[in-house]
């Protein structure tokens, strides 16, 4: 029973390195601008994402706007997995287009299960409700990175 209890301890303890790698990958506090919602191109809304490695109650905080209003909400990175919880939004009407692509991301993130870079540096981060497909900017949110 100890050799079963300490080849147990063993193999947790050697896994846990490989959640930690998987989460040291994610670009935490990078700023992204979406490219698209399911294949729909957004970029002239301006829609911004960043998640902090500075973890608040055990969750990373990510914020960003959705093209009318700010975002904040809490997010848990493990492996290639992603999760959003607590997401609030300020309150602002904008154009009814306008609102209707800011509840497509919303919906989209709420949704998001999973993440993962592409070969050319783009964030990708899915869920049942759709697929969001970002890329790196510079602080500012209007600039591409060019350090990739």
């Amino acid at each position: 029973m100890t050799r079963f209890g300490l080849l147990a301890l063993g193999m947790v303890l050697l896994a846990q390195p490989a959640v930690a790698q998987g989460a040291r990958n994610f670009p935490f506090d990078k700023p992204f601008r979406v490219i698209s919602i399911s294949g729909f191109d957004v970029q002239k809304q301006t829609i911004t994402f960043t998640v902090s490695k500075t973890q608040k109650d055990g969750r990373h905080q990510s914020s960003g706007n959705a093209g009318c209003n700010n975002w904040t909400a809490g997010a848990d990175v493990r492996d290639d997995q992603f999760e959003i919880s607590e997401l609030g939004t300020t309150k602002k009407m904008c154009t009814k287009p306008m609102m209707k692509t800011e509840e497509a991301f919303i919906t989209t993130l709420k949704s998001a299960h999973k993440w993962k870079l592409d070969d050319k540096g783009r964030l990708i981060v899915e869920g049942e409700a759709g697929r969001l497909l970002l890329t790196s900017v510079s602080a500012d949110g209007k600039k591409p990175d060019r350090k990739r």
